[in-house]
């Protein structure tokens, strides 16, 4: 699988075994020098409760083993070079995964971090059952977070193109079916992936994002799935004056952008949630918005809701991310 950006090294530690699996790849790059970065993104928080267990230390800045390892199923933690920063990530390799293998990005909110987000969706879980390769990368700063609005530039984005061409030599990608989704501040970064890697990415899909006004340069349609309460306190379904549009809206334009027919009649999913869709897309780039009446700033079908964070237990997102992303191959 080709990428737009150049790997310059990385690491990879085995942490908590799934048994079993089919990928064993080793790969030696050279090791890169590093330096230190960090950029503080003031938007929607993904997660504001519950002590979490934090992913190990980075290795030293003065340069990044050049071993990587991947003896086949298991939960990884790992680190690449990326823009000459040093840039760290969870991978989940299922036991029983095609060759090559489908990858699910997901991506934690604002002072969140991989642990946590994985913990909160339940994608790993998802993964086993459906086949594909997911991992979690994690965001820079104190606190963490993403440059999900273009203007905090590229690192970002440059960072995912070189995670997936780490991930491609190590378990092997599937370049039709490379996806993303995010919470949060997350929601926001999967879909700024929509407009400036839309080479690399199938579908994406955000749950409470936060999304930003602006112009949008994507070379291809990309098909979106959104989920949001309408009664967020942190990212408003109305919007948020010149900042954040209005959730309807925003699948709107990007239906629009991906050259829809007309939305489809609103379905009721279940007693709290309704299905806004658009098909007949070009490139078959759906667009979906389920929207959560009274549900705030959470992830639907999370083991974990607090007040802020409650949604619903009606639907599970991550199951419905899967659903859609495994409908929506890039062509």
């Amino acid at each position: 699988m080709r990428s737009a950006s150049t790997f310059s090294g990385g690491m990879w530690r085995r942490s908590e075994p799934i048994p079993g699996g089919r990928h064993t790849r080793r790969v030696t790059r050279p090791a890169g020098a590093v330096g230190l970065a960090s950029v503080v993104l003031l938007g929607a928080c993904g997660d504001a409760a519950g002590p979490v267990t934090p992913m190990s230390e980075p290795s030293s800045v003065q340069a990044v083993a050049s071993r990587l390892v991947v003896d086949g199923a298991g939960r990884y933690e790992g680190e690449v070079v990326s823009g000459g920063v040093v840039r760290r990530f969870l991978v989940v390799v299922p036991e029983l995964v095609p060759s090559p293998a489908p990858l699910v990005i997901v991506f934690h909110g604002f002072m969140g971090n991989p642990v946590e987000v994985e913990r909160d969706t339940g994608m790993s879980e998802v993964a086993q059952v459906g086949g594909f390769v997911v991992a979690y990368p994690e965001g820079e700063g104190l606190p963490r977070s993403w440059r999900s609005e273009p203007r905090r530039g590229d690192a970002d984005v440059i960072f995912i193109r070189d995670l997936v061409a780490l991930l491609d030599e190590a378990v092997g990608i599937d370049e039709e079916r490379v996806y993303a989704a995010g919470m949060s501040n997350g929601g926001g970064m999967a879909a700024r992936l929509a407009c400036d890697a839309a080479d690399l990415m199938a579908a994406v899909g955000g749950v409470a994002g936060a999304y930003f006004f602006g112009d949008c340069a994507a070379v291809r349609p990309v098909g979106m799935i959104f989920f949001h309460g309408d009664a967020d306190p942190i990212v408003p379904y109305e919007g948020w004056g010149r900042f954040l549009p209005p959730i309807e809206e925003w699948a709107a334009g990007w239906a629009a952008r991906n050259g829809c027919a007309s939305a489809l009649p609103l379905q009721q999913v279940t007693a709290d949630v309704s299905l806004l869709a658009w098909t007949d897309c070009a490139d078959g780039a759906d667009v979906a918005l389920y929207t959560v009446a009274d549900g705030r700033h959470g992830w639907p079908g999370s083991p974990r809701a607090g007040a802020a964070l409650r949604s619903t237990d009606s639907v599970n997102a991550s199951q419905l991310l899967w659903d859609f992303f495994a409908a929506h191959p890039r062509p």
